[in-house]
C-alpha cells in the first residue's frame, strides 16, 4: 500500500501545473453536565453528577496535484471522559455503585481524495473528500463499589479493536490572508465500510489551514 501510494505520488508530481499544499490543524472540545435527581425527581447536585467530556485534534496534509482536486492524508486522536458519582444502590445484594470512572481513546488515519467548490484565491472555499479510514478504539472502565461498608475498586479494560473503515468529510474554508484559512468541517467515518454507522461516528471541528 504504501509502495503505491509513494509511486503515484512522484508519478502526479512530474506533471501537475496547480501543485500546492493545504494544511489543517484542528481542535474540537465538548463537554455535558447532568446533575443527580432527588426523591421529587428534580435535579440537584447534593445528589452527585455524571460529567463527560471529549477533546480531540486532528490534522490534514492535502496536496492538490490540479485546482481543485487534491490527495489527503489525515489523522484524529480524541479521549472520550466520563465521571458518574451519582449513586446507584441494589437492594437485593446491598451493593452501592459509588463512582463509575471511564474513557474511551480513538485513532483515525485516513487517505483519500479532496474535492473543493472553487479556487485557491477565493474567499470561501467548499470542499468534500472521500477515503479509507483505520479506525482503532480502546479504553477502560473504573467502578468504586461500596459492601457493607468496604469500598473496592473494580477495573475493567476495553480491548484494541481495529476496523477497517471508509470517511466523508464536509469543509468550508474561510480566508483571512492569502495564506491562512479558517477550517470548519464535519467529518463521518462508517466501521467496516457500514454507511448505517455515520450518524454514530461523527466529529465536528473548528482549526486554521495553511496554503503553499
Amino acid at each position: 500500500m504504501q509502495k503505491i501510494l509513494i509511486s503515484l505520488i512522484l508519478l502526479l508530481s512530474t506533471s501537475s501545473a496547480f501543485s500546492y499544499v493545504d494544511l489543517n490543524l484542528s481542535y474540537s472540545y465538548t463537554k455535558r453536565r447532568v446533575e443527580g435527581i432527588d426523591s421529587t425527581g428534580n435535579s440537584d447536585p447534593d445528589f452527585g453528577e455524571a460529567l463527560s467530556t471529549t477533546s480531540g485534534y486532528y490534522v490534514n496534509w492535502a496536496w492538490y496535484m490540479w485546482e481543485y482536486t487534491a490527495l489527503e492524508l489525515n489523522y484524529s486522536e480524541s479521549d472520550e471522559k466520563l465521571k458518574d458519582d451519582r449513586q446507584v444502590v441494589d437492594s437485593s445484594s446491598g451493593l452501592t455503585i459509588k463512582e463509575v470512572n471511564s474513557l474511551i481513546k480513538t485513532t483515525v488515519q485516513g487517505v483519500g481524495i479532496r474535492q473543493s467548490f472553487a479556487n485557491r484565491k477565493a474567499a470561501f472555499i467548499p470542499s468534500l473528500a472521500i477515503g479509507y479510514a483505520r479506525l482503532t478504539t480502546s479504553g477502560n472502565t473504573k467502578y468504586i463499589v461500596n459492601e457493607s461498608g468496604t469500598d473496592y475498586t473494580l477495573t475493567y479494560t476495553r480491548d484494541k479493536e481495529v476496523y477497517n473503515s471508509s470517511y466523508v468529510t464536509l469543509s468550508l474554508a474561510i480566508k483571512i490572508t492569502q495564506l491562512i484559512r479558517l477550517t470548519l468541517s464535519g467529518k463521518a467515518v462508517m466501521p467496516d465500510m457500514d454507511t448505517s454507522q455515520a450518524e454514530n461516528n461523527l466529529t465536528y471541528s473548528a482549526g486554521f489551514s495553511w496554503m503553499f
